[in-house]
């Protein structure tokens, strides 16, 4: 056949073109990928025999020979897939999987060994010939196919390989399994390591087990019943009040749940204990069909001089009924009234026959505990809501909690699972015993990275059972995700409505019908299941759904990151299955848009952890030089350098730069870059700004004018000229809301705040008018809840209201901590000690702003490292710590200060060293331009501040006369700002001039 998109020749089963990566419409084998347990068995010394027999006679003993390996593998569920010359390949787990396949096909295995044996007997006795086999076993995870035109393997991989090399170092009579079959089997084997071998076509030495023996897979050998009971109170005294009234109890409840832990833990606490014995139903091998019931009333009746006549005349030995049901009703009625209670477990696999007579015992008032999975229901629907049923659900996360611990305490693990690993088990005891040993196995690692072999064969087992119908629609809703609608599952299968299996998986506990998410949104039971799930699906059918996923999610409502997860998906399959062509590149093309516009949307709501994730993705699938590519680097340099990873992000806007032919892709890189490189309120900052405005004007570009208006405007401010930083904010406010820029909405905010702290508003207007911002542009904002919740908080402490500062304050410190600033540890500090100053509390002040500069300097935020040092400086010289005070100056570079505001901060401060060291001359050259450069502002803070610092250089020269003038002038601004601290300041300096305050 030849690909119908560019004519090239192709495979009778091929899916994909490989040439040009379309998608072939082809009637294509089932394929899927399973946890099977594959057995290779071969003859040692075959060619030795074949020179003894005559040919006729070496055929009839071979036949005999492949028979009995066949009777044995079958026997326990096993599939022989092929005879290959002396050899024998069989497959447990296909077509059908089965919670114990590892423990199936290792039975099988000693079974074969022993059917030798049996075979050997004869054949010594009549050609005088013994047959030897070597046997190996592994597990692991396998494509299946059950199309027989495809001419394909039926079972192919690693695992097959691994089994034959395994038989391969097999001696005699040995059987070896692997790790994964060892793990799987768990306590049952008795083996003897052996290894690590080294198996052709495998790089890793392989470590193997011999095995000697293997024990019954009866739960109480598998599982953790030594460990202290959680949980389920009503539910052990429903069970006890049913059976004391002489009632049947039925518990059901998903695989692992704890029906069988719920009644050894009955029994245990009962008091005195009852008489019980306990019947398990299988669901493979030779039986009676009422056999489980006779193992239970066996024990019940144990020494009784009833017991064996009425197993031989109701039951047989064998479990056979007879001689009628309703005689053997009668009979076990009699003896059971007063006998005791019979346990049956697994009652999903119970024959009917036996489901009959349990309905009749239950009707008759025989306490009897029935034990079954939600699959009896299909045969029994009536045990759903019996009067003594009782459905068990998941341990809560407390509990779930509690059993944790308990399992690493007991289990000796250093690693305990983590809250999400807890919640993906759904509360199912056995799902979190397997995590928690995987954690213990896999320390350091995820312990939820790959489900432990256990896990993967008993939730699988579970979805290969599914009907057909119902299988599909649990596939294709596990390409959706762990949640998904009705609507669009129906949409993907394209059937039709799907309601009906939804319905009955629900019913299985598989997956859970609307409820909090939404009217129309189900959801996966728990994590296992839908990964489970998933992970049957072979790659190409995952291919083939993702991208229909796509399809149906863009024209149904999906989230443009969602869709863009599908069309990854369905890239990276087609990709690893060899389809390269244009249509595969088409899927990469439409992904690394979508991720980049999602990203970006990301980016503009502030929500850096999840514009991190889809940038990064866009970039690593736009090819070089796409469009599309520079803007998502530069977008996720932003976010680097915002988290705190500077120079990963300076390298991804340097990269941006230099590969954009855009001009306002590259006026975007080149003031990110600005800002990126120096203060952000510096002159180089404002410069660019000014220059790309005209850029991002001409394109209309909202998001361009809201940062260059915002740039402009701060090194304004950091000049001291408020009223002219108002229009740049006010523009820069307009242009960010128009743009939905949430980041620069909350940017140019916290500026506006900054101007109502340091600008000419008194403090009761700037008050109102902070409040006013906040509750028209907060509520639903976390970051302008922070930009201007932390200037609010400075204002209200300047009006002495500091209870209300600190309830602010704290405020935005969670709120920083939950957007994942990394500025955010600095800035914060800079605020809470601002608070901490105006209340009079330098102590606590200074520790803050240590805290803020040990971060400034993991950032390399030199900008925030010099504000720092600046109001720790003036702490100290506040506290006459003079020598403190100039270490923090002296890391001041007076050459970074071209803007007033900063010159007028650090000359006061060098001016008030100047004067402590009795430098007369310097200290008034200094405090004079600290004075004439704040006067130039229209700061009344920072006029008041220089005006105080002159008051406290004159004091300290034993001038009181011009520093009762100066400190008269700061109380005067101070009071006109409304800045009651600043007045206590002004006060106290007037008083050490000799002035009544």
């Amino acid at each position: 056949m030849n690909c119908a998109s560019c004519d090239s020749a192709l495979p009778a089963d091929a899916r994909f073109c490989a040439c040009c990566g379309a998608a072939q419409a082809v009637a294509a084998a089932k394929e899927e990928r399973k946890l099977v347990t594959v057995v290779f068995c071969d003859l040692v010394g075959s060619t030795a025999l074949s020179g003894r027999l005559d040919p006729e006679t070496l055929r009839w003993v071979t036949l005999r020979y492949f028979a009995a390996m066949r009777e044995r593998i079958e026997t326990f569920g096993g599939t022989v897939e092929k005879f290959i010359g002396d050899a024998v390949m069989a497959v447990f787990g296909t077509p059908v999987m089965h919670e114990d396949d590892a423990h199936r096909a290792a039975a099988a295995a000693a079974g074969m060994v022993e059917a030798l044996a049996i075979l050997n007997a004869e054949l010594e006795q009549t050609h005088g010939v013994r047959l030897e086999v070597r046997i190996g076993v592994h597990t692991g995870p396998a494509v299946t196919s059950t199309e027989v035109s495809t001419r394909q393997t039926l079972v192919s991989g690693e695992t097959v390989n691994i089994a034959a090399r395994l038989e391969q170092h097999a001696g005699a009579g040995e059987i070896l399994i692997g790790p994964l079959t060892r793990e799987a089997i768990g306590p049952v084997a008795d083996t003897v390591e052996v290894g690590p071998l080294r198996l052709k076509g495998k790089q890793e030495a392989v470590v193997a087990h011999r095995l000697l023996a293997i024990g019954s897979d009866s739960p109480e050998l598998r599982r953790r019943f030594d460990l202290p009971f959680v949980g389920r109170e009503p539910e052990l005294s429903a069970l006890g009040d049913t059976l004391a009234a002489g009632g049947t109890v039925t518990v059901l409840g998903e695989p692992g749940i704890g029906k069988t832990r719920l009644v050894r833990a009955w029994l245990d606490r009962a008091d005195p204990p009852p008489r019980h014995g306990w019947g398990r139903c299988r669901p493979y091998g030779e039986q009676g069909s009422l056999a489980p019931l006779a193992d239970a009333v066996r024990a019940l009746l144990a020494g009784s001089p009833v017991g064996e006549p009425v197993l031989e005349a109701y039951l047989l030995l064998d479990g056979t009924p007879g001689p009628s049901v309703e005689a053997t009703t009668a009979a076990l009625v009699r003896v059971l009234a007063t006998a005791g209670v019979p346990v049956l477990d697994d009652c999903q696999w119970a024959s009917d026959p036996l489901l009959d007579l349990l309905d009749h015992l239950a009707g008759q008032g025989v306490p009897v505990v029935r034990l079954a999975r939600f699959d009896v229901l299909d045969r029994r629907p009536s045990w759903c809501d019996g009067p003594g049923t009782l459905l068990l659900t998941g341990l809560d996360a407390g509990e779930c909690e509690i059993m944790a611990a308990t399992l690493v305490e007991v289990g000796a693990h250093a690693v305990a699972a983590p809250a999400a690993v807890l919640e993906s088990t759904g509360g199912n005891p056995f799902y979190l015993e397997q995590l928690v040993a995987a954690a213990a196995e896999r320390a350091g690692s995820d312990p939820g990275a790959d489900l432990p072999t256990g896990l993967q064969s008993l939730i699988g087992a579970r979805i290969d059972a599914l009907p057909d119908t119902e299988r599909t629609t649990l596939d294709l809703a596990a390409v959706l995700g762990r949640e998904f609608t009705a609507g669009h599952l129906t949409e993907l299968a394209g059937t039709g409505p799907v309601g009906a299996e939804l319905t009955r998986l629900c019913d299985r506990r598989l997956v859970e019908p609307p409820g909090r998410a939404g009217a129309d949104v189900f959801r996966f039971s728990n994590g296992l299941i839908h990964e489970a799930t998933y992970q049957v699906m072979a790659k190409r059918v995952r291919a083939e759904r993702h991208e229909r996923a796509a399809d149906v999610l863009a024209g149904g409502g999906g989230s443009i990151a969602t869709v863009a997860g599908h069309l990854e998906q369905a890239y990276r399959y087609r990709s690893a299955l060899g389809a390269t062509g244009p249509a595969t590149a088409v899927l990469r093309g439409r992904a690394a848009a979508l991720f980049a516009a999602a990203g970006a949307q990301a980016l503009t709501r502030c929500d850096l952890a999840w514009a991190d994730d889809l940038l990064t993705r866009a970039v690593d699938l736009f090819a070089a030089a796409e469009p599309g590519r520079a803007a998502a680097l530069r977008q996720l340099g932003e976010v680097r350098i915002a988290t705190g990873r500077a120079a990963d992000g300076h390298r991804l806007l340097r990269t941006a730069l230099a590969e954009t032919n855009e001009e306002v892709e590259a006026a975007h890189a080149r003031l990110a870059l600005a800002v990126a490189d120096t203060d952000p309120a510096a002159s180089a900052v404002a410069a660019v700004a000014a220059e790309v405005l005209p850029v991002f004007e001409a394109a209309g570009d909202a998001l361009g004018q809201a940062r260059a208006h915002i740039r402009m405007a701060q090194h304004r401010q950091f000049d001291g000229r408020h009223a002219e930083a108002d229009g740049h904010l006010m523009l820069g406010l307009h242009h960010a809301v128009r743009g939905g820029a949430e980041g620069e909405r909350a940017l140019a905010l916290g500026a506006a705040g900054i101007s109502l702290w340091r600008g000419p508003a008194p403090v009761p207007l700037a008050v109102a008018r902070c409040a006013e911002l906040l509750a028209e542009h907060g509520p639903p904002r976390p970051a302008v809840r922070v930009t201007l919740g932390c200037t609010l908080a400075v204002l209200l402490a300047l009006d002495d209201r500091h209870d209300q500062a600190r309830e602010r304050l704290d405020e935005a410190g969670e709120l920083i901590r939950q957007l994942g600033y990394a500025e955010g540890a600095v800035v914060l500090p800079l605020f809470a000690a601002a608070i901490r100053t105006l209340a009079g509390d330098a102590r606590s002040a200074l520790e803050r702003l240590d805290a803020g500069a040990a971060v400034a300097r993991e950032l390399g935020a030199a900008g925030l490292r010099a504000t720092i040092a600046r109001e720790s400086a003036r702490l100290l010289l506040d506290q006459r710590r003079t020598a403190r005070a100039a270490a923090h100056l002296a890391s001041v570079d007076p050459g970074t200060l071209p803007l007033r505001a900063d010159a007028a901060d650090v000359d006061g401060l060098r001016a008030r060293l100047a004067a402590a060291d009795g430098d007369a001359p310097r200290a008034a050259d200094l405090i004079r331009r600290a004075v004439e450069a704040a006067e130039a502002t229209d700061s009344p803070v920072l006029r008041a501040t220089a005006a105080l610092d002159e008051a406290m250089v004159h004091l300290e020269l034993g001038r009181p006369a011009p520093a009762a003038r100066a400190a008269g002038r700061a109380r005067e601004l101070f009071a006109g700002k409304g800045h009651r601290p600043g007045v206590r300041w002004a006060a106290a300096a007037l008083r050490r001039a000799g002035v009544g305050a």
